[in-house]
C-alpha cells in the first residue's frame, strides 16, 4: 500500500511542476511542406478533329427546334353515329310533311350509318355459367365466379328471388326463397 501512495505522490509532484512538462514533452518537429508544383509540365493536347466543344449549345438548339415545331394533328377517329347527307335544318319540318300528301312531297334524305368495329376481348374466355336446379322445373344459370370463388349468389327468376350458397367443391349447400 505504501508503494501505491509513493507512486501517487510522485505523479502529483510531476503534474504540479509546469517546468517538467516543457522538458519532458518537447514540441514535435514541424514537417516543412515543399511548395506545390504542377504535376505535369506538358502542355494540354489539342482536341481531335471533329470534336464538338460546348455540346450543350448544340443540344439546346436541337431541343428548341423540336419544341418550336407545330405538333402533327391527332389521328382521325371513326365515329359510330348516324350522319345525313344534307344539313338537317334545311329540310322540311316534320309537321309540314305529315299534313302534306306523300305523293306530292318529295323528301329525300340519305342516311348513312357507320358502325364501329366490334372489339373482341383478348385472352381466354370466361368459363360458362353453371346450371343449378332450385325446384323441379326451376333452373338458374349461376356464374362460375359465384359458385367457386364468392360461393354465394342472389338469383332472380319469374318465380321469385333466391339466395344461393355453395360449398368449397361447388355443390349447392343452401338455398332460400326471399320473396
Amino acid at each position: 500500500m505504501s508503494e501505491q501512495i509513493d507512486i501517487i505522490t510522485a505523479i502529483n509532484e510531476l503534474l504540479g511542476d509546469p517546468e517538467y512538462w516543457d522538458q519532458a514533452l518537447p514540441l514535435p518537429p514541424r514537417a516543412e511542406h515543399p511548395p506545390l508544383t504542377p504535376a505535369s509540365t506538358q502542355p494540354p493536347r489539342a482536341p481531335k478533329v471533329g470534336t464538338i466543344i460546348q455540346r450543350s449549345d448544340h443540344v439546346n438548339r436541337r431541343k428548341q427546334e423540336m419544341l418550336m415545331m407545330v405538333p402533327p394533328p391527332p389521328p382521325k377517329r371513326l365515329r359510330g353515329r348516324t350522319t345525313t347527307a344534307g344539313p338537317t335544318t334545311a329540310g322540311p319540318s316534320t309537321a309540314a310533311s305529315s299534313n302534306a300528301d306523300p305523293s306530292t312531297t318529295d323528301v329525300t334524305t340519305n342516311t348513312v350509318t357507320v358502325r364501329p368495329t366490334l372489339l373482341m376481348p383478348t385472352g381466354p374466355l370466361p368459363p360458362p355459367p353453371i346450371p343449378v336446379q332450385l325446384e323441379p322445373g326451376n333452373i338458374v344459370d349461376v356464374p362460375h365466379f359465384c359458385v367457386h370463388v364468392s360461393r354465394k349468389y342472389k338469383a332472380r327468376t319469374p318465380h321469385g328471388r333466391w339466395v344461393l350458397r355453395f360449398s368449397r367443391t361447388g355443390q349447392l349447400r343452401y338455398y332460400r326463397k326471399i320473396s
